[in-house]
């Protein structure tokens, strides 16, 4: 798609999108093992990985729309300005985001979702047509109170469909960030020269991880991951069982986690794990990545993808979980790839947020929401337990 006609003296449309990235993190073995149920493969990674980046260049995948949501195409270099923390940079290089992908599609798979999984199942074409392409390859994890690899990397539709159709359905725990953190540790090892993306398929639950949210969507956004959600409604799937479950006993909105070993969890402590949406979740990326302690969103699928440049997908027909796989492949075909040396990097333990400036009427850009220079916080406040076998 040609951009529209550029007025005599283009419209400055300054809109604000960031990017994450952060110096050097060093994380120790997080080994995840479950119960393994017969032809089952329990992911279990047992090397040590050192998740770490310097920030010389920062690449800022953009995405730009017209105010009806149609992706502008055709863009060159010149119609970009960028800022770090209000300094201008000079964009080093600019591309279409036509690279081979590598992508871990994580899907969850409690019993809360029990009735929507056929759904999922016939996705597998889709992923290896409308996404991945010729050249890109993807993996699958399942996840619940377990977390299984399923499909290590494979462009084979057969395969990926196989892994889908073997998913075995768990608790009604939904180890969420444990999954997404898993699937980056896979995609660490892929080559360079792919575009690393996840694609979760769940709902927006985070009840059992060990891994902290705001460690996952940091560590995903030093690799330069980007994480699409699949919103999966749990209602629609309750009214497609067979045997209607109970409903959780937790207010709505209140998000279950796991309490400290021998403290007793009650409404109280519940309620202190809860923040409340707001139309702009930016300051609370900000917060996680500093590592406030205590900090949840009750809509983890939303952070994830805000904080790595991502767009959440909540499908509501039949179909809809097909349509958002085909929306996904658009719009990383639609994307530009800008980076830059950044030139006030003299300061560290501070957050830089990038601004992006493009010269066209009424665009809109998304992009992630800024880095972190300096080294990176826990966002719990203390290092992360292990992730004890299961």
């Amino acid at each position: 798609m040609k951009p529209h006609a550029r007025s005599r003296r283009p419209t400055n449309v300054t809109v604000r999108a960031a990017l994450m990235v952060t110096l050097i993190v060093t994380f120790g073995t997080l080994p995840l093992d479950a119960q393994q149920d017969e032809n089952e493969a329990v992911l279990s990674l047992g090397d040590d990985l050192v998740f770490g980046s310097e920030v010389n260049v920062v690449t800022v995948p953009v995405t730009v729309t017209d105010r009806k949501g149609i992706y502008v195409n055709g863009l060159e270099a010149f119609d970009f300005r960028i800022y770090d923390n209000r300094k201008p940079q000079v964009i080093d290089s600019f591309e279409v985001a036509f690279l081979p992908i590598s992508m871990v599609i994580c899907v969850q798979s409690s019993d809360r979702v029990e009735g929507i999984l056929p759904e999922v199942t016939k996705t597998a074409i889709l992923f290896t047509d409308m996404v991945l392409g010729e050249f890109g390859q993807a993996a699958l994890i399942a996840f619940d109170q377990r977390v299984r690899l399923m499909q290590d990397f494979t462009n084979d539709e057969k395969k990926i469909e196989k892994a889908l159709k073997d998913i075995t359905l768990g608790s009604d725990a939904v180890r969420l960030s444990d999954a997404v953190y898993e699937g980056i540790r896979m995609l660490v090892k892929r080559p360079n020269t792919h575009r690393k993306v996840i694609v979760v398929i769940s709902e927006s639950q985070e009840t059992a991880s060990e891994v902290g949210l705001g460690e996952t969507m940091r560590t995903a956004q030093i690799q330069d991951i980007m994480i699409y959600p699949v919103r999966l409604s749990t209602i629609k799937g309750w009214f497609k069982r067979d045997d209607k479950p109970i409903p959780p006993s937790i207010p709505p909105g209140v998000q279950a986690r796991a309490s400290i070993p021998g403290a007793a969890e009650t409404p109280t402590t519940q309620m202190q794990h809860r923040v409340r949406a707001t139309p702009n979740v930016i300051p609370i990326v900000i917060d996680l990545v500093r590592g406030v302690k205590n900090l949840l969103f009750n809509n983890p699928l939303e952070l994830l993808a805000v904080g790595t440049g991502g767009r959440v997908y909540s499908p509501m027909t039949e179909d809809g979980i097909q349509k958002a796989i085909m929306g996904i492949g658009e719009d990383l075909r639609s994307q530009y790839l800008l980076s830059y040396r950044p030139n006030n990097l003299n300061e560290s333990g501070i957050f830089h947020r990038i601004e992006v400036e493009v010269f066209y009427d009424r665009a809109k850009v998304r992009a992630r929401p800024g880095y972190w220079q300096g080294p990176a916080p826990v966002p719990s406040g203390e290092p992360a337990d292990p992730i004890a076998e299961r």
